[in-house]
C-alpha cells in the first residue's frame, strides 16, 4: 500500500487512483530531492569541528544561516507536501459525496503536541528534575533522549522518569558525528545501542544533530525514529521530509520534528521570543498535524532562586531563559482539543490506525475495524464549493 493511502485511511471500497503521485511524495518524505554532496560536506564539518572553538562554530553557523533562508524546503513552514496530499484527494472525490476516513488522532483530537528533550551533556542531565517539575505543573509529560556513552547516566534518574510517566529514548551512541560515517560503523554502533535500549526500556531513537539515512535506518531496533525535520535549513544536514504527520520508513514509524529546535531559534537565529513556535503551532493546528519540538536542557537557563543555597544549573554557553519554554507550554495548553502525548504513544497509535480499516454495516453505516476501533473516530472528506473540507461530523 502506498504512503498516501496509508495516510488517508479511506474506506476499503474507495478505488480512486491516489497513488498517481507516489514517486513525488516519496521524493519529499525520503529527501530524494537533496544534493548528494551534502553527505561529503557533513563528514568534513565533523572532522573539523573538534578543532574549532565553540564560539567560532556558532559564528560560522550564524553566517551560513543568512544564505539559506530562501532555500527549499521553506522555513519555518513548507506547505508543498501537505497541499499535495489534499490536492490528490480532492481530485478523487465526487461532488456532494461524503467519503469516510479514519481521523488522524485518537479521541477526536484536533491535533497533537509532543515534547522531546535531547540531553547532550552532564549539565543537561542536571536540569532534568527542574524541567520535569515545570512540565508537571502544566500537565504535560515529555520524552528524554539520552546519549549512552558520552556521560554517566544514573539508573535512579531513569527509574524516576519512567515511574513518573515520562519516556526515555536513545540519542545516538557517543554524539561525536561519526554514526553515519560508514555502514560498518553504523551497524556496529547500532548493535551496542540496542543493548542500551533494552536496558533502558527505550523504544524511540533520535540521531545526534539529526543526521539521517533512510536506507540504513529502516531496520533499526526501535518502534519509532524522530530524526527527520519537516523543514530545517540550518542544521549541518539541512533539508527535511516536509511532513507534519508521522509516516513509515519500512516498519519504522517516523515522527518528524516539526517545530524549530530551541538551539537554532535562540542561539543561531538569535530570536528573543517564541513567535516562530506560535506561528508554526497555529498552522499545524489548522492542518490537524503533529507539533513535535526538541528542547535541550543543556541550553536552558535553569536556577532555583526560590531555594536558598542551591546553585544555578545554567550551562555557561548558549543558554536562553526558561521563561521561553514556560510560555510555549502555556500557549499550547490554551489550545482546545489537543492531544498532549508521548512520542511512543503517537507511534503506537499511528500503527493501530494503519492496521485498521473502515467497513460498512448492513445499513451502510461506516465503522472502524481493527486496533484503532476503540479510540479512533470516523471523519468525512467532502467538497464544499470546490474546496476540500475535512469534518468529524
Amino acid at each position: 500500500m502506498g504512503e498516501l493511502k496509508r495516510f488517508w485511511k479511506l474506506a476499503t471500497d474507495f478505488d480512486a487512483p491516489l497513488e498517481n503521485c507516489k514517486e513525488e511524495i516519496e521524493k519529499f518524505l525520503l529527501e530524494r530531492y537533496k544534493n548528494k554532496s551534502n553527505s561529503r560536506m557533513l563528514k568534513i564539518y565533523y572532522a573539523l569541528k573538534p578543532l574549532l572553538p565553540w564560539r567560532l562554530q556558532i559564528s560560522l553557523r550564524r553566517r551560513r544561516a543568512k544564505f539559506v533562508q530562501d532555500s527549499f524546503p521553506h522555513w519555518p513552514i513548507e506547505e508543498k507536501l501537505e497541499n499535495l496530499k489534499r490536492k490528490v484527494l480532492k481530485s478523487s472525490l465526487k461532488k456532494d459525496n461524503n467519503t469516510p476516513f479514519i481521523w488522524f488522532w485518537p479521541h477526536e483530537k484536533k491535533f497533537t503536541f509532543v515534547i522531546t528533550h535531547d540531553v547532550e551533556t552532564q549539565k543537561g542531565l542536571a536540569n532534568i528534575e527542574r524541567i520535569c517539575e515545570i512540565e508537571k505543573k502544566y500537565g504535560i509529560k515529555s520524552s528524554w533522549n539520552l546519549v549512552p556513552e558520552r556521560y554517566s547516566v544514573d539508573p535512579g534518574v531513569l527509574d524516576k522518569l519512567i515511574r513518573e510517566g515520562f519516556e526515555v529514548g536513545i540519542h545516538g551512541f557517543k554524539h561525536d558525528g561519526k554514526l553515519f560515517n560508514s555502514r560498518k560503523i553504523f551497524d556496529e554502533r547500532m548493535k551496542k545501542i540496542e543493548k542500551y535500549a533494552l536496558e533502558w526500556d527505550a523504544v524511540g531513537f533520535r540521531s545526534p544533530a539529526t543526521h539521517r539515512n533512510h536506507e540504513w535506518m529502516r531496520n533499526i531496533p526501535f518502534e519509532y525514529d524522530s530524526s527527520f525535520p519537516d523543514t530545517d535549513p540550518y542544521e549541518p544536514q539541512p533539508g527535511g521530509c516536509l511532513s507534519i504527520f508521522p509516516f513509515f520508513i519500512g516498519n519504522l514509524v517516523e515522527l518528524p520534528i516539526t517545530l524549530a529546535q530551541d538551539h537554532t531559534l535562540f542561539e543561531i537565529l538569535e530570536y528573543k521570543d517564541i513567535s516562530i513556535w506560535k506561528q508554526k503551532i497555529d498552522w499545524i493546528e489548522k492542518m490537524n498535524g503533529m507539533a513535535l519540538v526538541i528542547v535541550h536542557p543543556d541550553y536552558i537557563e535553569v536556577s532555583r532562586k526560590d531555594s536558598p543555597g542551591e546553585i544555578s544549573f545554567a550551562i555557561s554557553r548558549g543558554k536562553y531563559p526558561i521563561k521561553y519554554y514556560e510560555e510555549l507550554l502555556r500557549y499550547v495548553k490554551n489550545k482546545s482539543n489537543c492531544w498532549y502525548s508521548l512520542p511512543r504513544n503517537v507511534a503506537r497509535w499511528w500503527r493501530k490506525r494503519d492496521k485498521s480499516e473502515i467497513r460498512f454495516n448492513k445499513n451502510g453505516k461506516p465503522y472502524i475495524e481493527g486496533p484503532a476501533a476503540k479510540d479512533g473516530a470516523i471523519a468525512w472528506a467532502k467538497l464544499v464549493n470546490d474546496r476540500l473540507v475535512l469534518s468529524q461530523v
